[in-house]
């Protein structure tokens, strides 16, 4: 098949674009041909369909909003492109009128793209599968957080609750704005014109089958991660790892405090890029609390990661979000280390008694318990290890979501065969 992923950022960094690049590693090792529909960004890859690519809102090397120093009429305008983006509309039925592909897999194409590439795709007779792995479809603020706590209130469509606390980074004309590119986005139906979502998680797919989406049409699709053909063998193992965004809804701060609980010194490492300087707040928090262990080391690419991660005696993902499936406890697996985790999201679907540790979220009490547990228990790490590495070859196979995944497209592309 010729497959269009479709996804507003098509370079390395983050969860979403760990997928999407093993996902076309496999595609390709399968004889599947794969035509990127993203921005143009200065580090976009593969280039050889520059020509059909969108241009960026705020120039080639910004790709976030927090970077983009916006003028009252230039915010107006990408308000206006994350509604609708006659440009995208315009370059993707380009693609699709000169490629001739088979069908669509849309990934986060929203804010940057916004939804218009979907119409076009339906329009030129493509079917069209969605990952839905975020909450954008169903919450103004994304992250399904309020005033600091796991909020899914928005997901019956009344956004003015969302507008009322400023879910959006605590701005009310952020929040406005998000809400109202949502209900234009109702108005237009534009999600009708999708065939099948997919999610990483049973939670999300509930959610969305409760904000309107009909349940014939979600179906629930664990995540992948490639395991090593054997169990790999621990190095090191001096420190406990946080690897991810450094955001506030990522529940670091539950982390620290949970440190300054500890009757212990051991390291811990903190790797990931920062999101609107809350890696400063946590330092100082950090130094508020007396803990002295932990250590912010930024983001890092994929072989200096693997190491840490290959180092640590386990990882943590304290979240306080309805996180779906987290990359981060997948690349553990891959490693055998065993995951401490929020119980919340998808995070209980992921880590089980044989692979690691849920504790209550929020709740730095717990997750020091949990944490001195696992530190005081070198059997037990190793156990649960061995748990993470069987469960990430089995659930969270290579082979199982691509068998899965490409029985979805051979359905919709007969689908459309037999119109």
């Amino acid at each position: 098949m010729r497959i269009v992923l479709a996804h507003k950022y098509f370079y390395r960094g983050g969860g979403t674009a760990t997928y999407i690049f093993a996902l076309l590693e496999e595609l390709q090792k399968r004889g599947h041909e794969c035509i990127p529909f993203t921005v143009a960004y200065e580090q976009t890859v593969p280039r050889e369909y520059w020509g059909y690519y969108v241009s960026p809102p705020a120039g080639e090397r910004t790709t976030h909003l927090k970077d983009m120093k916006l003028s009252p009429l230039e915010s107006i305008k990408l308000l206006g492109r994350a509604t609708w983006s006659t440009e995208a509309y315009r370059q993707a039925t380009r693609l699709v009128s000169d490629l001739k592909p088979d069908i669509a897999y849309v990934l986060n194409i929203y804010s940057y793209m916004s939804p218009s590439p979907i119409r076009a795709f339906r329009r030129q007779g493509l079917p069209i599968l969605m990952r839905v792995a975020d909450f954008n479809l169903v919450c103004p603020g994304l992250t399904a957080v309020r005033q600091g706590e796991a909020c899914l209130d928005c997901a019956d469509g009344h956004y003015t609750r969302g507008i009322k606390y400023r879910c959006h980074k605590g701005s009310l004309k952020g929040t406005a704005a998000r809400a109202m590119t949502m209900w234009a986005h109702r108005w237009l139906r534009i999600y009708d014109d999708v065939d099948t979502f997919v999610t990483p998680s049973l939670i999300l797919r509930d959610t969305l089958i409760r904000a309107g989406y009909p349940a014939e049409k979600v179906h629930h699709l664990p995540s992948f991660y490639p395991a090593p053909p054997a169990m790999p063998t621990s190095a090191g193992e001096e420190y406990v790892l946080y690897f991810g965004r450094v955001a506030p809804e990522k529940g670091l701060d539950v982390l620290v405090r949970a440190l300054a609980l500890m009757d212990s010194d051991v390291p811990v490492v903190v790797a990931g890029g920062d999101v609107d300087g809350e890696t400063q707040r946590l330092q100082d928090l950090a130094n508020s609390l007396g803990v002295k262990s932990i250590e912010f080391v930024g983001m890092k690419q994929r072989a200096e990661l693997d190491e840490l991660i290959r180092g640590c005696l386990f990882s943590v993902v304290p979240s306080k979000v309805h996180d779906n499936c987290p990359m981060s406890v997948l690349e553990s697996f891959s490693h055998a280390k065993p995951v401490i985790g929020a119980a919340i999201g998808g995070i209980p679907e992921q880590i089980t008694e044989d692979c690691g540790l849920l504790f209550e979220p929020g709740n730095p009490e717990a997750m020091a318990a949990q944490m001195q547990r696992l530190l005081s228990d070198a059997d037990l790490r190793h156990r649960m290890g061995r748990g993470a590495y069987e469960r990430l070859r089995t659930v969270y196979s290579v082979e199982r979501h691509m068998e899965a995944l490409l029985g979805h497209f051979e359905a919709l592309c007969a689908r459309r065969s037999s119109a």
